[in-house]
């Protein structure tokens, strides 16, 4: 006979299971079980009897919580807001905009999949709008509604539109929050192409031109933009027709930077611009001059000092920075008719990566000249011309340096030509010791060292990746621009660049917890990883919802520190029921 009977152990109550047998004819415990405390009979009663969960939905968290959280602790909410008041229901202007910078970054693609994506993410819980008003006409109409100004012509001032007043918005709170240096800044500019034909005039904006993805029957449009290059957020950017000449864009584009910080009330002279070799023409020097900017430049190897560019080896001293390889040496040149500070800026990991790239190169250009002699050797019933031939040869070489590298003859035998070449081993060996790895810097900040120059331009150096990534697909790439007229291009891009201020917020914040040396891809891939489950179990009764259970996915060290310093464990519902939507 079973019974469970009390034992009182420290003045607390203890019960246990007791089975009992008569033994020589008495009663006698023969088996006793221990069941514990109260409390603990209690949770393993519920245990056993607690309900499965019907099915588990899976959302995107990490990222996607992470910029929402970026978003509210930037002040880029409050400041969007403040130019585009939120209705009293539905969603505000503010969400379209962040909503598209957050696709942008998390699952790049055309605003028709926003909603579909929107409704994967932990945002439709935190917000609690349905994903049916993000629709890509509901896309439309709010871009189309944003108050933007045309495009001010040569010589004129930037007029004030809505997309300005939010760009000096953003500023202002990015500078509240000590997250704008005042210090340095990278300026670069890119061409994209648009899904808009040539022959279509309809767009101002997209003008026909070459670019760099090799689509020239489109349309294509010029991004110039500034970044913080000490701490990265977007300080200005600007959608312009495409010039047939980059030197046209700058000077226009610095009297826009320049009223920018104007109204902004921080000191031109406090800010140093640095710029890449495609900005460096005299146009631009005297534009910078007029500016009252500080500025740094990467000179055109052509144009760069023989003097200098030509230094030994021996002659450049180390540099002490995060890039042990680099050396470099200052002196004052003559640059566009004026003595400046000129540094030059040597590399051993660079100048190694051109001599690969060049001998990969040369040796598929070794390759491909045979197979043309063979087929110029055929004999030919129509001989082709001298320049079309020299055309062919051209095309097999490629670019720079192996035209340089590779001497060629033709001779024409009556019906046929002959093509002898001979490659410059020697050659190539020079311009690993005279070229490779160098470049020469110029600046106006005359009062500056050799290592304070390179430590600025290293800082546009490190901001390359997120310029290039625009054109490679990267985590914010602007290319190709979404088939939209005008305007839309300009919202395009402005969302485009307030998404990269977030990341590299969201940076900022996992490097003062302790995370410094995660580069942004690594950031958003540890991230995507951090998924958020909801647990549906079934309704008590047939009238009530289903009560929901969420819970974080299981993580890494890395990725608990991530989750914690930028704010995400936060948006993590209690462990308490919720009624599924």
């Amino acid at each position: 006979m079973a019974s469970i009977i009390k034992k009182v152990k420290g003045g607390k109550p203890y019960y246990y299971i007791a089975v009992s047998k008569r033994v020589d004819g008495k009663p006698r415990i023969v088996q006793q079980t221990y069941l514990g405390s109260v409390d603990r009979i209690l949770s393993v009663f519920n245990q056993k009897t607690a309900p499965e969960p019907v099915h588990a939905i899976s959302l995107e968290l990490g990222l996607p919580g992470g910029l929402w959280q970026a978003a509210q602790d930037s002040g880029a909410c409050a400041a969007l807001d403040a130019v585009w008041n939120p209705p009293r229901q539905g969603p505000a202007l503010s969400h379209f905009l962040l909503l598209a910078a957050f696709h942008h970054i998390c699952n790049p693609d055309s605003n028709i999949d926003v909603a579909d994506w929107y409704e994967r993410t932990v945002l439709r819980g935190l917000w609690d709008i349905p994903s049916d008003y993000f629709s890509s006409h509901a896309f439309w109409e709010s871009f189309d509604s944003i108050n933007v100004a045309p495009l001010p012509a040569p010589g004129q001032s930037e007029t004030d539109d809505e997309l300005v007043a939010a760009r000096n918005g953003l500023l202002e709170a990015f500078r509240d929050r000590n997250f704008v240096s005042e210090s340095v800044a990278a300026y670069d500019d890119a061409d994209f192409h648009a899904w808009t034909s040539c022959d279509n005039e309809r767009s101002a904006l997209a003008q026909g031109g070459r670019n760099e993805q090799v689509r020239h029957n489109l349309r294509q449009v010029s991004l110039g933009y500034v970044l913080d290059a000490t701490q990265g957020p977007s300080l200005m950017d600007g959608i312009d027709p495409e010039r047939v000449t980059a030197s046209s864009e700058l000077p226009e584009f610095l009297e826009r930077v320049a009223g920018r910080l104007d109204r902004a009330g921080i000191p031109r002279d406090r800010f140093t611009l640095t710029i890449d070799s495609g900005s460096a023409a005299l146009d631009d020097m005297l534009a910078l001059e007029r500016s009252g900017l500080g500025w740094i430049a990467a000179l055109p190897w052509q144009q760069a000092p023989p003097e200098l560019r030509q230094r030994p080896f021996e002659q450049l001293e180390p540099v002490r920075s995060a890039h042990p390889d680099l050396r470099a040496s200052a002196d004052r040149c003559m640059v566009s008719g004026t003595k400046r500070l000129c540094v030059l800026l040597y590399s051993s990991i660079n100048a190694t990566e051109q001599l690969r790239s060049a001998s990969e190169s040369l040796m598929k250009a070794l390759e491909d000249l045979p197979r043309l002699a063979l087929d110029l050797a055929k004999p030919q019933r129509l001989l082709p011309t001298e320049e079309r031939v020299r055309q062919r040869v051209r095309e097999a070489l490629g670019q720079n340096p192996v035209p340089d590298l590779v001497e060629f003859e033709l001779t024409a035998r009556d019906d046929r030509w002959e093509l002898d070449f001979r490659a410059d081993l020697d050659g190539l060996m020079r311009l690993f010791q005279e070229r490779f790895g160098r470049t020469v810097l110029v600046t106006n900040q005359d009062s500056w060292n050799a290592a304070e120059v390179v430590a600025a331009y290293g800082r546009h150096q490190d901001m390359d990746e997120v310029f290039l990534g625009r054109k490679e697909g990267g985590l914010v790439g602007c290319s190709p621009t979404d088939p939209k007229a005008g305007s839309k291009r300009k919202v395009h891009a402005f969302c485009c660049m307030l998404g990269e201020s977030l990341l590299h917020y969201m940076q900022q914040r996992a490097s003062i917890a302790g995370c410094p040396d995660l580069t942004l891809e690594e950031l958003c891939a540890e991230l995507r990883e951090v998924r958020q489950f909801d647990l549906v179990y079934p309704p008590a009764t047939k009238r009530s919802q289903p009560p929901v259970v969420s819970m974080p996915s299981r993580q890494s060290q890395t990725q608990r520190s991530l989750v914690q310093a930028l704010g995400i464990d936060r948006l993590i519902p209690a462990h308490d029921a919720k009624a599924a939507r």
